[in-house]
């Protein structure tokens, strides 16, 4: 009975994505990208950010870090840019920059070694998700896979993202 309604709940959400977004629109979005995934917004007041595409990789030291951030053409220089904010000693540095000449965020987490690059918003609305949004994620998944860079199928293990392991019939074509 639990496994039942596992897949009602994801039925659940994936109609209300389907709702939102269009679904042959959001499903083009989920199969079309390699590296990123949607990821919903958890419900007020847990998740202040919008709903976003997100790719996670991770780093062993600062040398290839700063190789990432090369190979990515990401718009900050690992030592000059990247200031330890003394209030979050986790996070090595948040914000806005470029990648691949992409408008995106970013996040490096030197204790957990991890660099995301989360595309969210459009020019009218920082919350709104759309096929503008979709396009500057896509065309950063498109350079990834000219790289050697292994990114994570799954940046968050939970319901909230939308990847081949949790929604696998997102994925099966039919």
């Amino acid at each position: 009975m639990e496994n039942n309604d596992e897949k009602m709940k994801h039925e659940i959400r994936l109609e209300s994505l389907f709702f939102d977004y269009g679904k042959e629109q959001f499903l083009n979005w989920c199969r079309s990208l390699n590296f990123f995934r949607f990821c919903k917004s958890h419900p007020y007041p847990d998740d202040l950010k919008p709903d976003r595409f997100i790719a996670l990789t991770f780093f062993e030291n600062d040398a290839e870090l700063e190789t990432l951030f090369s190979s990515l053409e990401i718009g900050v220089k690992v030592e000059e840019d990247m200031t330890l904010n003394p209030k979050d000693i986790v996070s090595t540095f948040s914000g806005k920059t470029k990648v691949f000449g992409v408008h995106c965020y970013i996040d490096v987490n030197k204790t957990l070694r991890t660099l995301v690059l989360e595309i969210s918003g459009n020019e009218s609305d920082q919350f709104s998700l759309d096929d503008t949004t979709f396009q500057r994620a896509k065309i950063i998944d498109d350079h990834l896979s000219t790289l050697q860079i292994e990114f994570i199928s799954s940046p968050y293990e939970d319901d909230y993202c939308i990847t081949p392991e949790f929604y696998p019939e997102v994925w099966e074509v039919l």
